[in-house]
């Protein structure tokens, strides 16, 4: 009976200890199949290993092919090299050789989808940018929904530089999409300053439609702000003097009637166009030239054919009556500033002299009252 006991007790026993080896053993298994889900991220030493290879592409579902090969060197002296970002950081989903398949169709396709990963670090220019014409083109569908720019169409995601070095690239990289205005561009006298000399003051696309907040040019809002545009330059006297650029060109526009009604229209109905000519009716927009080229628009010789885009039945001598830009001056329309010198003269002594009329006569009948009254 002792016996029997002492048998079923070791039993038991092994029986309790088998439970606790597999008990045991379970979370270590467990760990492991966890480690063996989540393997480790590739370096970029490994990725470059292979993607350092010249010339290497792949095949998109679409039959596009994708470049794949990337200059270690340049990325390691571009802006994301320099801040320690690594392969990984942006292609997370890649962790094994063969590399699972893109779901991409097509290179544009490709292309879109990495805004989602600049997003991730970028986060404040991605929300300028849900606001931006480009995003809201994409947002509406429609044919051309697609080639609205996304953020590796600027910004080279390997090959990142500052985008103002050197500046003529903003020009160049706008002008992928935008071929036609950036040829305009080139030969105004903006651009050829900037392609020519790199001269750090004239603008470019950017200055004046803004980077990750691109508004629609085409709007009532955006055409009724754009004198404001021009004087950001041009009334920037430290600036202008260097090209013996007059200054007044804000205050004589909205002196005259156009730049009134102007003024009225932001002021009051900034959602509704006006016909009056704002800058870029007369000037240009990409295509400006210089004041002194035979081909401008404002040129004495082409004046009156700029005129007649509003005015059809201005004469000849229509443009005689605009005073230019300059504030009348001996320099500048020396008449009509000798005439405002004397109107400026006239009037206050020929009111002056009245009123002195009037408070002399007010003053004597008061007296010739009070003195009869003493009588």
């Amino acid at each position: 009976m002792r016996k029997s006991l002492i048998r079923w007790g070791l039993a038991g026993a092994g029986g309790l200890m088998m439970v606790i080896g597999l008990t045991a053993t379970r979370p270590a298994q467990a760990a492991s199949s966890a480690q063996a889900a989540t393997p480790a991220p590739l370096t970029s030493e490994e990725c470059l290993a292979c993607h350092a290879a010249p010339d290497q592409t792949m095949t998109l579902p679409g039959g596009e092919p994708l470049y794949i090969t990337v200059d270690g060197e340049a990325f390691a002296s571009a802006l994301h090299g320099k801040a320690g970002v690594t392969c990984a950081d942006c292609h997370a989903t890649i962790t094994a050789y063969p590399h699972e398949p893109l779901t991409e169709n097509n290179l544009r396709d490709v292309t879109v989808s990495l805004s989602d990963t600049c997003r991730k670090c970028h986060s404040d220019q991605a929300a300028k940018n849900m606001d931006s014409v480009h995003q809201k083109i994409r947002e509406g569908g429609g044919v051309n929904a697609s080639n609205a720019a996304a953020c590796a169409d600027c910004h080279n995601p390997h090959y990142t530089q500052p985008p103002a070095e050197p500046r003529s690239r903003i020009a160049n990289t706008c002008g992928r999409c935008h071929s036609g205005i950036a040829q305009q561009y080139r030969g105004s006298v903006h651009g050829t300053q900037l392609t020519d000399e790199n001269n750090p003051d004239v603008p470019v696309c950017t200055d004046c439609h803004g980077v990750h907040t691109i508004a629609d040019p085409r709007t009532s809002q955006f055409l009724l702000k754009s004198p404001e545009l021009c004087a950001g330059c041009h009334t920037n006297k430290g600036r202008m003097d260097k090209y013996g650029i007059n200054t007044d060109v804000l205050n004589t526009y909205v002196a005259d009637f156009h730049g009134t009604t102007w003024t009225l229209f932001e002021q009051q109905t900034p959602d509704q166009l006006t016909n009056k000519p704002l800058c870029i009716d007369c000037h240009g927009v990409h295509n400006i030239k210089a004041v002194t080229d035979q081909n401008s628009s404002v040129i004495r010789q082409n004046l009156l054919t700029t005129c007649q885009k509003c005015h059809p039945n201005a004469t000849a001598n229509f443009p005689e009556a605009w005073l230019s830009h300059y504030a009348p001056s001996p320099q500048h329309n020396a008449l009509v500033y000798y005439v405002n010198v004397f109107y400026s003269i006239f009037i206050p002594g020929v009111l002056g002299s009245m009123g002195l009329f009037v408070v002399s006569d007010a003053g004597r009948r008061i007296y010739n009252r009070v003195k009869g009254g003493r009588k």
